[in-house]
């Protein structure tokens, strides 16, 4: 059985608001379609966490569930609707100039939790913080990324954030200001690195912009503001997150029919989790590949293909990664298939490339993975014979780290690998080490491993979303790969000459993604797929997004 109105997107927010020829507007719609009856009182819904709560801090935040509790709390100027469009939020409408390089979003009357109204200003310290150098946010990129004026300056300090292209017109008025036309802007706007921050407060908790303190900034319930549906009452780590509607949220009279609490359950162990949701004490679980076959036929099983792809990582800091072959040999040594089919049976699917399939479209409405073909593949034969060639240049056989986190499906991946690269490259030995996904996150950020598992979640649904991992031109990167060719590919399809010509942008994006598998920069291994059980009480308001963050905003249950 599909849930009655489970909502995946895979759309490109390339099409949207604001991208037609000339000015534009957009006005302010319903943000719930319940019709503020109260359906919803006293009714609650659990979700399972197969990873816990990193943080709450929006602008430091890099992972899933941080975002998806943020999203319950916190407001941004749009929210994505069931499609993966963006709708007004804070904003209840906007204009956008003929050149579309000036976004005016108009601000409704919206309050955060102590009583402040929420103002343009809050959106320009929160942006300001978002680029300041004494933060060093791992998400400032996305400023640049949308090409705000002065962005990148402001994020390696040659310029002060007060530079940042945003301004506050009056209390209602904000304004951003960009280099160029961005098709996937208004998308963004409702991420949560692009959410509001009221400074008298966050300085109460010792926040400092400048020095990028923090204090005790979101590091409790107290220790944040609310402005969104929801607000976090309870919080356990480690355990269970508890949200509570915001009765003074702008569209609080609409969110009749959605339950009136949320919690967010960190349960590792599916198979507990799936004896607890029979019980009725989860609404949502996330199911790994031991438990498909045992509930794929029963009511409530749902699949989804998200925007997810996992990749092995590897650190060129270290002397035998560095050797090409070597990387050539892993990349052709895994069987992607047998893993999808064997290992995750979730619906994954095998990498082709490095950016997924059903998740970004031309300018010829095409799919990417269509346009760029398949351009990774296993293959024993030439993974042998790399690795004879990278034996004679390294003086005999390797023996590597592989770095993966704590999760079932991790843990599973991993295992395959090594046994699968053991064996194709005979006379290797690939160790594991598992360690929880938030020191994982902090060893590969840091150049302290050899190869790591990790995975990339879309931000908005444009193939620059994972291209701009790679790029090591741009202020605030911290990976380890570089190369001057794809950084030029990639600057002439973003911000320069091709830039404004949306075919030539896809064919530079397209020879730069061959370009990176060509060099082994990565090896991508499998696009994530997702089987969930559902119960069948929850009626409508589960929103996976295949770009952006899941939205569990609008649960309606019986």
């Amino acid at each position: 059985m599909k849930l009655k109105k489970l909502m995946t997107s895979g759309l490109a927010l390339a099409m949207l608001a604001g991208c037609s020829s000339g000015g534009g507007s957009a006005a302010a719609g319903s943000g719930s379609s319940s019709g503020g009856g109260s359906k919803g009182a006293g009714k609650s819904a659990v979700v399972q966490l197969d990873a816990d709560l990193n943080t709450m801090d929006y602008e430091v935040a890099t992972d899933g569930a941080s975002f998806a509790m943020q999203t319950m709390c916190e407001s941004g100027l749009t929210e994505l609707d069931e499609k993966g469009q963006p709708k007004p939020d804070l904003a209840e409408s906007w204009d956008v100039s003929e050149d579309h390089k000036t976004y005016t979003f108009h601000l409704r009357d919206a309050k955060w939790s102590n009583g402040d109204p929420v103002t343009a200003a809050d959106f320009v310290y929160g942006w300001q913080r978002l680029v300041s150098p004494g933060l060093a946010s791992e998400y400032n990129f996305l400023a640049s990324t949308v090409c705000i004026e002065n962005a990148a300056e402001c994020i390696s300090g040659d310029k002060p954030v007060t530079d940042l292209g945003v301004e506050a017109k009056d209390d209602k008025t904000f304004v951003v200001h960009l280099t160029q036309p961005v098709a996937f802007f208004l998308g963004l706007t409702a991420f949560p690195s692009f959410f509001p921050l009221n400074q008298k407060f966050f300085e109460s908790q010792g926040g400092d912009l400048d020095g990028g303190a923090s204090g005790t900034f979101a590091q409790s319930t107290d220790g944040m503001l609310y402005c969104g549906p929801y607000t976090m009452t309870d919080w356990v780590t480690g355990s269970e997150y508890t949200f509570k509607k915001n009765a003074d949220y702008w569209d609080a009279d609409n969110y009749g029919d959605s339950v009136d609490e949320v919690t967010f359950r960190f349960q590792q162990d599916t198979a507990t989790a799936m004896m607890e949701f029979d019980s009725g004490k989860f609404d949502i679980v996330k199911l790994t590949s031991e438990l498909v076959d045992q509930y794929k036929d029963k009511e409530g099983f749902t699949n989804r293909l998200t925007g997810y792809a996992w990749r092995l990582d590897f650190n060129f800091d270290d002397p035998t990664i560095k050797n090409e072959n070597l990387r050539k040999a892993i990349m052709y040594g895994i069987d992607r298939q047998t893993i999808c089919d064997d290992v995750l049976k979730d619906g994954s699917v095998a990498a082709e490339g490095f950016i997924p399939k059903d998740f970004a479209f031309g300018p010829d409405s095409k799919d990417y993975r269509d346009t760029a073909g398949k351009i990774v593949e296993f293959d024993a034969a030439k993974a042998g014979e790399y690795y004879e060639k990278a034996k004679a240049e390294l003086g005999g056989d390797v023996k590597l780290e592989l770095l993966c986190e704590d999760s079932e499906s991790s843990q599973n991946v991993a295992l395959n690998i090594k046994s699968m690269l053991e064996k194709n490259l005979p006379g290797s030995t690939f160790d594991l080490k598992v360690v929880p996904k938030k020191t994982r996150l902090n060893s590969m950020t840091h150049h302290e491993y050899q190869i790591g598992l990790t995975r990339w979640g879309p931000d908005y649904a444009d193939p620059q979303t994972y291209m701009d991992l790679m790029k090591s031109d741009v202020p605030g990167y911290n990976g380890s790969y570089s190369n001057d060719e794809y950084n030029a590919l990639m600057n002439k399809a973003e911000t320069g000459e091709d830039a404004v010509d949306a075919e030539k942008r896809w064919a530079d994006i397209v020879e730069a993604e061959k370009l990176l598998i060509d060099d082994a920069a990565m090896v991508p291994v499998y696009q994530n797929g997702g089987a969930y059980m559902i119960s069948t009480d929850i009626e409508e308001g589960v929103q996976f997004h295949n770009a952006g963050v899941d939205n569990y905003r609008h649960i309606v249950k019986a």
